[in-house]
């Protein structure tokens, strides 16, 4: 999978998009499938006691894995952010489009992060305060260090040539 297919990365003449978390959409939903095919064990395993307390304590944590997976499925995965031409202005897209900042206001910056690094962006005066990330980490390793090379040529660099910024990161 390369790197247009990995951000799903759309460039028309007037506007760029990209979803920096796609490429965890098919790792999601196998563990979606996983907690599903848990919850039939757990339930098989717990057939017939239904009133004792340790289905319902089996059940939390169970509860809480799904919570988490179901959150980044439905409120990480699908943000868009939009880079509009016409108008100058960056927006992010989760089910309504918001404004976030517009060319000018904008600078990216790398940020270290658990054990791995990766693009953000933000308004010039508080980008530690409030940041998107763009990119998915990028270790030392040999293959995240071909996918950072691939991720800067394919997507940032066009970014960087859409809101006028021709400096080399």
């Amino acid at each position: 999978m390369d790197a247009i297919d990995r951000y799903k990365f759309e460039e028309n003449g007037s506007e760029i998009r990209f979803m920096p978390n796609y490429s965890y959409l098919r790792t999601l939903v196998w563990w979606l499938a996983l907690g599903i095919v848990a919850l039939v064990a757990i339930l098989f395993y717990y057939r017939g006691q239904w009133s004792g307390g340790h289905l319902g304590i089996t059940l939390i944590p169970w509860g809480a894995y799904m919570a988490y997976f179901l959150y980044d499925l439905l409120f990480k995965v699908p943000a868009t952010y939009i880079f509009d031409k016409s108008e100058r202005c960056i927006y992010k897209k989760l089910y309504w489009s918001k404004k976030i900042m517009t060319f000018d206001e904008m600078t990216y910056f790398i940020r270290d992060d658990r054990g791995g690094a990766y693009y953000a962006i933000g308004k010039k005066r508080n980008q530690f305060v409030k940041n998107y990330k763009i990119s998915n980490y990028f270790t030392d390793s040999k293959a995240s260090r071909k996918r950072e090379e691939e991720y800067l040529e394919k997507i940032f660099h066009p970014i960087l040539r859409t809101i006028g910024n021709t400096a080399n990161p």
